[in-house]
């Protein structure tokens, strides 16, 4: 068998070289890049790499006489040897755990300092490449990789094989939310009885059937009339200006002085979320912009965006109700009790210095 040096070099020399260029036939933006940059590019950037690999299962013939086997021979399965000693299927994995390691070190590096007299240890991205590194194995994670970034190595280790189950960006978003709850894959999850409606089914609804109670049971309760758009799909941002002010307010929320950032936050919220918080526990309009913006805080845009977004999932949010009621979070409840309970809720996801 080839040695993994010799492995490497012969695999990257054909992805640089003969692949580069049946791909540039396809895809307009790789063409223009210099031949010699092309693919370090590529790995840098996760959506024209997702772009190759489609073009590459949809073309594959196009690459009869790149993907060969020691005689030469086309091989047109991914698990038979190629000319290089390597499997198709383990080229890929290399492909994907390298542009893996490279947006990590993008997004999770923390700022330049000067150089230690010491080795420095081992930086958060590189640790949580190796907690992840054996499961990154498929093209379909590509486009996923900026939501494992936000991932602590523990949980992926808690997690475990099982983020080889989420492939659809909400599945992940479930994993992430309760680890040990079980991925549904895909095949299983379309016409299960019982399952929540896809993200997409799920808001549509709420234009022309609003769930909302235009006379809240306790007085202190939130209007959503008053705090979402007027086809409820969202919040709206002027319904918090006067208790973002509130110095108890601004002491429970982490950075309270980013204005514009707390409004592109709360804006980015979707109705279904928002009325899911409001009332399953009766939050006023303080407490559901403090436990919104720990979570954002906690957990990055990316991952927020799938639990809270406009095509959130509420099971997920349902969940957090469920939880919050089990510690008595009511109308009544302090803000800052609302806060630690967030940080409880996603304590998992490590600290934020590491989200974007």
């Amino acid at each position: 068998m080839t040695d993994t040096a010799t492995a490497v070099f012969r695999i990257n020399g054909t992805l640089q070289g003969p692949v580069v260029d049946i791909l540039g036939q396809f895809l307009p933006e790789l063409k223009a890049l210099p031949r010699d940059q092309a693919y370090d590019r590529t790995l840098d950037d996760l959506g024209l790499l997702t772009r190759c690999f489609e073009i590459f299962r949809r073309e594959r013939a196009r690459f009869r006489y790149v993907v060969v086997d020691e005689r030469r021979r086309p091989v047109t399965e991914d698990n038979v040897p190629l000319s290089c000693g390597r499997t198709l299927s383990e080229v890929i994995a290399m492909v994907v755990r390298t542009a893996a390691k490279r947006y990590f070190r993008r997004a999770i590096l923390p700022a330049a300092k000067p150089e230690p007299v010491q080795a420095p240890p081992r930086s958060e991205a590189d640790e949580l490449y190796d907690a992840i590194k054996a499961y990154l194995l498929h093209e379909w994670q590509v486009p996923l990789v900026p939501a494992y970034a936000e991932m602590a190595p523990a949980l992926v280790r808690r997690v475990g094989a099982k983020l080889l189950d989420a492939r659809e960006p909400e599945a992940l978003a479930r994993l992430i939310a309760d680890p040990d709850a079980p991925v549904m894959r895909p095949e299983v999850a379309v016409g299960t009885a019982g399952m929540a409606p896809p993200p997409m089914l799920a808001v549509a609804p709420m234009a022309t059937q609003p769930t909302v109670s235009s006379s809240p049971v306790d007085p202190r309760t939130a209007s959503l009339d008053e705090i979402l758009s007027p086809d409820h799909m969202r919040l709206r941002t002027e319904a918090f200006n006067q208790v973002l002010l509130d110095p108890e307010v601004r002491a429970a929320l982490p950075n309270a002085d980013q204005i514009v950032k707390i409004g592109d936050v709360l804006r980015g919220v979707g109705g279904i979320p928002a009325a899911t918080l409001v009332e399953g526990l009766g939050l006023r309009k303080d407490q559901l912009a403090v436990m919104l913006m720990i979570a954002h805080d906690s957990i990055g845009s990316t991952v927020f965006g799938r639990l809270f977004g406009l095509r959130a999932d509420p099971e997920l949010v349902s969940r957090i109700v469920d939880r919050a009621r089990i510690r008595g979070l009511g109308p009544g409840s302090d803000v800052l009790d609302c806060a630690i309970f967030m940080r409880g809720v996603f304590a998992r996801f490590g600290h934020r210095s590491r989200r974007d």
